[in-house]
């Protein structure tokens, strides 16, 4: 098989593949260069879709897409988020309620409540709870909607019915009217194919006020830094680090499939070639038909079948190939066909790459926020030993727990509240103490644990 653009070519035979070129004075492939450019402030933009006037996310409204699309590419990034998910999440919400200690200290006291928790599990709070808190480790930020029951509607005490998680890349925030510095309602709808009857604006959740509105939404997040209204997850700034991470294995793959197998490279002299027109031209003559340029382009075609079948064939095994080289006054130089084998340095680019990996992993995981030995990546080939990743696990869980656990579980103890008011209840995250093994009494250590 022969591709050609111009005049070069690569031939592909069944001992790899050889490029050429026609009249090279140089040869090679052109440069290839990458822009890379940040998208312009959105953070206090306005987008009029379908007739709401409603707050981009990220520059095109569509971060919430491109960061799954990011994600998608990136061999670790869902298992570092997963990690960082399972840390927070320990051993899962629990019903606590706070108290003081003698010395003063906060502690949580785990309690059993069977009525809150019939309720909670009739709308299966576990579920809505973890879609929530999946959105707000990925993207610093979730959206959910507040239902209550309609019992006030023929004067029944006001209730809080249930709390829904909705995805993120489905709701954005409407722009704030003249005079306001904050939304007061949410849009809802199919963003990546907007239509008019598809979009509900719903006005927006107070937690101070749980029980305003029959239905409404709210947005919690953690704040990013001068940034109004949306979050941006930590990891963003090693965006081009993820992106060049995730290149790297199609990029060797390519390079196994194309690249690495060109073996040769043959340069043909121009005045070959021109030869070869007029020989073309002047058997036309001789017939007396016309001449076109496609006759030659099918001559190359077929000379660099027959060249590199010379090169390639198991009959010419053990043989050579001789070309002849003749001196062009007009180049001052000697020309002719050559044949010249590629020094492909498969070891050095090899390398050169897993450096640029191992650089991409160190920088990805940094924007990450997780500590390597609890993102299972291996620094300079070496996984973290056991009481590094137990100082590391008891690091984490110290201060990177309660800003999130705060964000995720304000809106849900906003509605216990509403519900329960004389309960002081609240939903938190229950975490066992992880001691080393030297702390466990022997009989209770993982190793004798069968």
């Amino acid at each position: 098989m022969v591709r050609r653009i111009g005049n070069f070519g690569v031939v592909d035979t069944p001992h790899g593949l050889m490029s050429f070129s026609i009249g090279a004075w140089n040869s090679g492939f052109p440069g290839s260069t990458y822009h890379f450019s940040q998208p312009p402030s959105w953070y206090e933009e306005k987008k009029n879709i379908a007739g709401f006037d409603i707050i981009p996310m990220g520059a095109n409204n569509d971060m919430p897409d491109e960061l799954r699309e990011m994600l998608d590419e990136f061999y670790s990034g869902e298992g570092i988020l997963g990690k960082i998910q399972g840390l927070q999440w320990g051993e899962g919400p629990r019903l606590y309620r706070e108290e003081y200690t003698e010395e003063g200290d906060i502690v949580r006291k785990w309690v059993q409540d069977k009525e809150v928790m019939k309720w909670l599990k009739s709308w299966d709070y576990e579920n809505e709870l973890l879609r929530c808190h999946t959105d707000l480790v990925h993207g610093f930020g979730f959206f959910f909607k507040v239902l209550m029951t309609r019992g006030h509607r023929i004067g029944l005490q006001p209730r809080i019915d249930s709390l829904k998680h909705v995805q993120v890349n489905r709701a954005r925030l409407e722009y704030p009217g003249e005079g306001k510095d904050y939304p007061e309602r949410v849009i809802v709808g199919n963003y990546q194919r907007p239509s008019i009857d598809g979009f509900v604006a719903y006005p927006l959740f107070n937690k101070m006020r749980p029980l305003d509105y029959p239905v409404s939404m709210g947005y919690q997040n953690i704040y990013s830094f001068c940034k109004s209204f949306y979050s941006t997850p930590r990891f963003y700034g090693a965006y081009s680090w993820i992106k060049l991470a995730s290149g790297i294995a199609p990029l060797l793959s390519a390079y196994n499939v194309n690249a690495s197998a060109i073996s040769y490279h043959i340069e043909s002299p121009a005045e070959y070639w021109q030869a070869a027109e007029d020989k073309l031209k002047e058997n036309c003559r001789i017939k007396g038909i016309e001449y076109t340029d496609k006759m030659l382009e099918d001559f190359k075609t077929e000379t660099f079948k027959e060249f590199s079948s010379a090169m390639t064939g198991t009959e010419n095994v053990g043989k050579f190939m001789h070309t002849i080289s003749e001196y062009s006054n007009l180049k001052n130089d000697f020309h002719g066909w050559k044949v010249q084998p590629i020094d492909k340095k498969i070891k050095e680019y090899i390398d050169a790459q897993i450096a640029i990996a191992n650089k991409a992993d160190s920088a990805s995981t940094s924007g990450f926020g997780l500590h390597p030995s609890l993102s299972n990546i291996m620094v300079d080939g070496k996984m973290a030993s056991g009481s590094e990743m137990l100082y590391a696990l008891k690091t984490y869980i110290a201060t990177e727990t309660a800003i999130p656990e705060m964000v995720l579980f304000a809106p849900f103890n906003a509605i216990i509240e509403a519900n329960y008011p004389d309960r002081d209840l609240k939903l938190g995250f229950y975490r066992k103490i992880v001691m080393k093994e030297d702390e466990v009494t022997p009989s209770k250590r993982v190793v004798n644990q069968q």
